[in-house]
């Protein structure tokens, strides 16, 4: 997906800046080993791209987070980002 729609580290980063609480699905159990206790989110927001051939689409971009809590403070770490490939609800919308 990043080749296809030519996403830039700058363009992903503003993909997930721009995500609302509207694009929210679900909240899913952490199951890799050694991180079972934590909780992953998952988002799904909609986003206008250009193509490999410079097409405009309407986009559902996947996306799926952890949220780690550490001495120092708080790290969201991206653990999936790509084209929706199944159904999805929405809880906000």
């Amino acid at each position: 997906m990043i080749r296809e729609y030519n996403l830039a580290s700058q363009k992903q980063r503003s993909i997930l800046l721009q995500i609302k609480p509207e694009d929210f699905c679900c909240s899913l159990k952490n199951t890799k080993i050694g991180y079972e206790y934590g909780v992953l989110y998952v988002f799904c927001p909609q986003v206008k791209l250009f193509n490999i051939e410079d097409k405009e689409e309407l986009v559902n971009i996947y996306t799926k987070f952890n949220i780690i809590h550490l001495n120092t403070g708080i790290k969201v770490v991206v653990i999936s980002f790509h084209k929706l490939n199944r159904p999805i609800d929405y809880l906000f919308r």
